[in-house]
């Protein structure tokens, strides 16, 4: 490997190995991954042989976040093992199981397109503080069981309080997943930021840009030792202005979280000049390179000839 190469593998795949008071050297992450897959009866014999020799000279590439998390982590939630995934939001739980997705170390791909926020329920008209409080556990599902429970609230017109006692210091090291633990100020900083997305929607449903936004902030807080392990990619439909400007101005100083996301239109059909002409204008003027083109269409007919899967569904992309 290269000196690149090298540094990316130590840097995102090498686990620590607190006995040697090393990282992994890349066979040893080679090793550890086409062991995971021999263990559990899925590699036999001269093909694990072929398969580890393969990945050794780089001549394949298996899952990324497999070789991550190959070991005690996978063995947990399978979710870890996985590049990508793709979700619609169209119900309260999408944005806690976005954020357990995430926590996986799997990217994460999301529509906010109007069919789908369509179906989100209206906000309360009102809010009151709650007598309730959030207790959150420190693990990925306590993180996000926590945060489903703070979107029920606020959907009820209810502010909690919430207890993050439990949640490890900043720098204490995972020693399943590997890396180091955020602490509890992200996870803090979430919930502050969606009372205050909730409260400027009382009485209506959330706009796909608000719905962005919470998925962005979700992101912005998955984070190892201080490193971003998080990968967005928004979907929106092209007559959205909201979505369409996301990232025009200085959207950077007072809306950080976007950075989060690579923003898309999901086309549905061939767009008519005029208006893919303005997004094209809107793309130029924005100087952030966005939105760019996800054609739905054309993932419905790759479906339909591999015949692996329905080509009627919504099919997204990350």
């Amino acid at each position: 490997m290269d000196q690149y190469q090298q540094f990316i593998h130590k840097s995102r795949y090498a686990r620590w190995l607190p006995e040697e008071g090393r990282r992994e050297t890349w066979e040893e992450t080679v090793t550890r991954y086409v062991d995971f897959f021999k263990e559990r009866g899925q590699l036999k014999g001269k093909d694990y042989n072929l398969l580890k020799e393969a990945i050794l000279h780089l001549d394949v590439m298996p899952s990324m976040r497999c070789m991550m998390t190959a070991g005690a982590a996978l063995a947990k939630d399978n979710v870890a093992g996985f590049n990508c995934s793709y979700l619609h939001i169209d119900s309260p739980r999408s944005f806690d199981e976005l954020m357990y997705v995430l926590m996986c170390g799997t990217g994460v791909g999301f529509s906010v397109e109007r069919n789908f926020i369509n179906k989100l329920p209206i906000v309360a008209e009102e809010f009151h503080p709650s007598d309730s409080t959030i207790v959150v556990s420190d693990s990925k599902i306590g993180w996000a069981s926590a945060f489903r429970e703070l979107i029920s609230l606020l959907y009820a017109g209810k502010i909690p309080k919430w207890d993050m006692s439990k949640i490890r210091e900043s720098g204490a090291r995972l020693k399943t997943f590997g890396g180091r633990a955020s602490g509890p100020e992200p996870l803090d900083d979430l919930f502050h930021f969606c009372v205050g997305i909730f409260q400027k929607s009382a009485g209506r449903k959330l706009t796909s840009l608000e719905c962005h936004d919470v998925c962005c902030k979700i992101a912005d807080i998955v984070v190892v030792g201080g490193v971003r392990r998080s990968a967005l990619i928004s979907l929106s439909n092209l007559s959205d202005p909201r979505m369409a400007k996301a990232k025009n101005g200085n959207w950077w100083d007072t809306e950080g979280q976007r950075r989060l996301a690579n923003n898309s239109v999901a086309y549905t059909e061939k767009p008519d000049f005029e208006s893919f002409l303005a997004e094209m204008q809107n793309m130029y003027e924005s100087k952030a390179g966005e939105r760019g083109i996800f054609s739905r269409v054309a993932a419905q007919k790759i479906a339909a000839r591999n015949g692996r899967r329905d080509p009627e569904q919504d099919f997204g992309t990350n």
